[in-house]
């Protein structure tokens, strides 16, 4: 029913991927609009208020002078190329929140259509019937390209309205495009190594974050480094500027090549099976795992390592840049008004704009791994928990109580990192305990997002994926908003706005208890609600 040679002809292939096709579209078109309606949106408003705050030539000089100043933001934000013009400035602006989305876009949509359904059983159900092993995989794919391509015509036409000429906003939009599809085949590609869709995302985002290593590493001293990541590919286009339309091949063929192994993979192995699924476990769960404290460690370690390793790049790189970074700011005032530094301490400037960097990741953090709640109740793992004397409640709590542990252990361990290398970069460490403590004042902003996701897990487990749509909107508030100049109570919608920008601004006491009272109220309707609720919901 299910062996390599199953379906082998023409006449049932065909039928078979058109049903496909279907079947994936049906269950994942709410995320898929999700992504795209959130993505595009996104970019499109961050073009129009660029093209609007950057109106006149002299002030897209201006601009461009204050950010080119050193290369430590080219760590950050890329080497733009063209940064002289509208389109350089939205590229430079929109730098850093698209190495993440766009790989993000193309990773989620096949993890999700691919080793998740296998994991949960309904795959094989519908390998019974007249499809072919490898057509799960290539319907998930051929889904997936159609969702990046209507993002990137959106985001085209987008940046012609804002002003941008229409061949670079085209060879723009198709740069990053590309982009997300090499990060999809490298996804689909996984999903056929690794035993569960976790460890899909878990491995991708290890690709994407030596990716933004090899990147920034490559931007500020070995320049050839940089063409070895996908994401250095999109700033060797040149879009503003130079205009390599070949580069694009380099994207595609990854993609390519990564899919069609994902493709030959899948009609070569078992249905279940994982070439990379680590070694047995022990013949008995120690005393410790078998609690639920023990057994919710269990599940989300592998998660937390994931995000702690991220943050610790992250910070290690910018404290390692910190000097670099400063005197660039104290040769150019221009560059410390740019970064909302002007007439402070640059030290606590660049600090603040790091932690605002690991906040997002700490919230991203909690985001996730209540979403693999949602994933074990889908898998039917859930319910055979509580199908005995361990009480839901009991349950729910010691996973809260991982994930909020997991949540300090990134944080503190990140802002521990940062400290030092900082320290080390400037040769200064009397700084050490404010960045500790500016680490910690984002955890009620942090905890508040990992609430919403939290209610909606309890409330409306279907409709989990506008946690990750609040978590979209709050980042880029929070990092695009004050650029942009957006109305203030635009920006009060991010949590992130009421701690206070320390450690260049003053934690603010009263915002951080009204986070904190939003964050409990959040995790206690979340709570009320799957003491309810019916396990599994579908």
């Amino acid at each position: 029913m299910s062996g390599p040679g199953y379906a082998a002809s023409g006449a049932v292939r065909r039928p078979g991927l058109t049903t496909m096709l279907g079947i994936v579209w049906r269950t994942r078109r709410r995320g898929i609009l999700v992504w795209v309606i959130a993505l595009a949106a996104s970019m499109i408003g961050t073009a129009a208020s660029i093209a609007n705050l950057y109106d006149t030539p002299a002030k897209i000089h201006s601009y461009a002078e204050a950010v080119t100043a050193g290369s430590a933001l080219a760590a950050i934000n890329g080497h733009v190329a063209g940064i002289d013009s509208l389109g350089g400035v939205i590229q430079d602006e929109f730098g850093f929140l698209a190495s993440f989305l766009l790989p993000l876009l193309g990773i989620a949509l096949v993890a999700g259509s691919t080793r998740r359904e296998e994991e949960s059983g309904r795959l094989e159900t519908v390998l019974a019937g007249r499809i072919a092993r490898h057509q799960p995989v290539l319907a998930a794919l051929a889904v997936a390209t159609a969702a990046i391509l209507a993002t990137a015509v959106l985001f085209a036409a987008g940046l012609t309205i804002a002003g941008v000429p229409a061949g670079a906003a085209v060879l723009y939009s198709v740069a990053l495009g590309a982009l997300a599809f090499a990060f999809a085949g490298v996804a689909a590609l996984l999903a056929q190594l690794v035993l569960h869709a976790r460890g899909v995302y878990a491995g991708s985002l290890i690709v994407l974050a030596v990716a933004y290593v090899l990147r920034g590493v490559g931007d500020t001293t070995a320049g050839w480094l940089t063409w070895l990541s996908p994401l250095g590919w999109v700033e060797k286009a040149a879009p503003f500027a130079d205009r390599r339309w070949w580069v694009l091949a380099l994207p595609v063929a990854t993609g390519l090549v990564a899919g069609g192994a994902a493709l030959w993979r899948s009609t070569r192995r078992d249905l279940g099976s994982a070439l990379l699924r680590g070694g047995p476990g022990p013949a008995r769960a120690s005393r410790l795992r078998r609690r639920p404290i023990g057994f919710a460690t269990w599940v989300h370690a592998p998660a937390t390592l994931g995000w702690l390793a991220g943050g610790v790049l992250l910070t290690g790189m910018m404290g390692a840049l910190a000097q670099q970074l400063l005197g660039a700011i104290a040769g150019n005032p221009g560059l410390a008004a740019a970064m909302g530094m002007s007439g402070a301490r640059p030290v606590h400037g660049f600090v603040a704009g790091t932690q605002l960097y690991l906040a997002v990741i700490g919230a991203g953090y909690l985001v996730q791994a209540i979403g693999t709640l949602r994933a074990e109740e889908a898998a039917g793992r859930v319910e055979t928990r509580l199908a005995g004397t361990l009480p839901r409640l009991r349950w729910l709590g010691a996973h809260a109580v991982v994930v909020a542990a997991g949540l300090v252990v990134i944080v503190v361990g990140s802002s521990l990192v940062l400290a030092s290398t900082t320290a080390w970069s400037v040769g200064d460490a009397d700084e050490f305990g404010a960045i500790i403590r500016s680490g910690l004042a984002y955890l009620p902003a942090e905890l508040v997002l990992g609430g919403v996701a939290l209610a909606l897990f309890g409330l409306w487990p279907r409709g989990f994926g506008l946690g990750w749509a609040a978590y979209a909107v709050a980042t880029f508030i929070a990092f695009l908003g004050p650029g942009l100049k957006l109305a203030q109570w635009v920006l009060d919608l991010a949590p992130t706005t009421h701690v206070g920008n320390p450690p260049l601004g003053t934690a603010e006491p009263g915002g951080l208890a009204v986070l904190s009272l939003v964050a409990v109220a959040l995790l206690l309707l979340g709570f009320a609600a799957f003491r309810h609720r019916d396990v599994p919901r579908a």
